[in-house]
């Protein structure tokens, strides 16, 4: 009987660790697995982007403008062991201004693997609650870029 009480308390001594653990080993040194701070959604977001990317053949992928979403519940980059493309939206839920949108595509347009593009079509829909039940589209833009500007 002595034995298993010991075997018992050893237990519990190593459960009440781990919980300490998971506790402290995320203020001291952020996230080491197994421990997270649990950092998902905490930015909370409040609105985000959908960019579409047009040009005289039709819709380009996203990806390959850098306009994609990579947004996964976690602030970008944190945690996930991956680093993300440097995509438009680097902080998620923020509206970048006219300019910074045009620079990043006229970025793009520039690379030698977009030389067929003369010009391209950016739609830009601005994703948010439209009142305190719903999201939805809140404000759509649109530009024309050019090569040459």
């Amino acid at each position: 009987m002595e034995g298993s009480t010991v075997r018992s308390r050893i237990a519990m001594f190593a459960a009440g660790l781990l919980l300490a653990a998971n506790i402290v080993v995320p203020l001291v040194w952020g996230d080491v697995y197994p421990f997270t701070s649990a950092p998902m959604f905490r930015d909370c977001p409040s609105q985000c982007c959908d960019y579409c990317v047009v040009a005289e053949s039709g819709e380009l992928p996203a990806e390959k403008w850098l306009v994609q979403r990579v947004y996964d519940g976690n602030p970008v980059g944190y945690g996930v062991g991956v680093r993300p493309p440097a995509v438009i939206e680097q902080q998620f839920g923020v509206v970048h201004e006219d300019a910074a949108v045009r620079w990043h595509v006229e970025q793009r347009l520039a690379a030698p693997e977009h030389q067929a593009h003369e010009s391209v079509d950016v739609t830009r829909r601005v994703i948010g609650p439209v009142d305190g039940q719903h999201v939805g589209v809140i404000r759509t833009d649109h530009w024309s870029i050019d090569r040459d500007r």
